[in-house]
């Protein structure tokens, strides 16, 4: 929750969140971001609440929609969307704490979504952002940022993953990694061949002169203690932060003309596997998503096969007249 939001909170209010943020923490195993959100509209709500003496456990429907009406202006489909899961979840944990015997927010109609398309680069856009990121640079900042995001493209990360990868995540012989994912499950991710390359070179040359970097730090305690594993270092020894890399990716497709974000990385592999005759199946498994509806979104982006197989296949072909 922001600091303003919690700030309006009444004591009872303020401890109702503590305790629903405790249950999804412990009980439905939300990551920390889905848990922020969550916590961060149930916020919201019970400041209405409290504002106009309102008691959650009688709260009616009519009520809840007056309350997320204030909030719809300023917000997206999408993000409507999460906000009606997040009042789901909470009246059904606020039923399981027998504080209320009903959950309204099931009546709440569903925002209707515009359908969402991912941002996907070309292979030609993608090799121009990663070798400005300094592919063949003797510069050690620009090779670990070109081994980064080579790495993500490489594997389909999320930012928030690769941030997190340790020296030991990274298997060179066998050419994995082992990545964290959503709501901590591990997946094995296959490194290409750049990304190996790039990998392999940044352990060996780059790496250690970061790493140094720590030791010669007034903070080398602190940063050997948290950081002493993480496999992409700052300049001070320090893991490296997805706000800092966010900048570098901004500074560099701005500079190139091209609009895109890191996670249009993560797209991009999605997209360029499937293109390339990988199942659907299969690419699910790569992202680490639990919903194949999920990864089918990538299916809707390019319809320059669609043609070919129309031709090979349809008893409606010319072939057959």
């Amino acid at each position: 929750m922001t600091r303003t939001v919690i700030d309006r909170l009444s004591r009872a209010s303020h401890d109702l969140v503590r305790e629903y943020d405790f249950y999804l923490d412990q009980e439905r195993r939300l990551d920390t971001k889905t848990r922020e959100v969550y916590c961060r509209e149930v916020g919201y709500l019970l400041s209405f609440c409290d504002e106009r003496k309102l008691d959650i456990s009688t709260l009616s429907l009519e009520e809840l929609e007056s309350a997320l009406i204030l909030r719809e202006r300023e917000l997206a489909a999408r993000t409507d969307a999460r906000i009606l899961s997040a009042m789901r979840s909470f009246f059904r944990f606020l039923v399981l704490e027998k504080i209320r015997k009903d959950n309204p927010a099931l009546l709440l109609e569903k925002p209707r979504t515009d359908e969402y398309l991912p941002h996907v680069l070309s292979r030609e856009q993608v090799d121009m952002v990663l070798s400005a990121f300094g592919r063949d640079s003797s510069d050690l900042l620009s090779q670990r940022d070109y081994t980064f995001f080579e790495t993500i493209y490489s594997c389909g990360l999320r930012i928030s993953e690769a941030v997190g990868l340790n020296v030991n995540s990274y298997d060179s012989e066998e050419g994995t990694l082992r990545v964290i994912g959503k709501r901590d499950k591990e997946r094995t991710c296959f490194v290409g061949s750049y990304a190996k390359e790039a990998l392999d070179n940044y352990l060996v040359n780059v790496r250690p002169y970061l790493a140094q970097a720590a030791e010669n730090s007034s903070r080398s305690q602190t940063l050997k203690r948290r950081d002493q594993n993480a496999l992409f270092l700052g300049r001070r020894g320090e893991r490296i932060t997805r706000q800092g890399m966010h900048k570098r990716y901004h500074e560099v497709v701005q500079r190139l003309g091209i609009d895109s974000t890191v996670h249009a990385l993560r797209h991009s592999f999605a997209t360029h596997l499937l293109e390339g005759g990988a199942g659907v199946r299969e690419v699910q498994e790569l992202l680490g998503h639990s919903d194949i509806q999920t990864t089918q979104i990538y299916t809707h982006l390019d319809t320059s096969g669609l043609k070919s197989a129309f031709d090979a296949f349809s008893p409606l072909s010319d072939e057959e007249f």
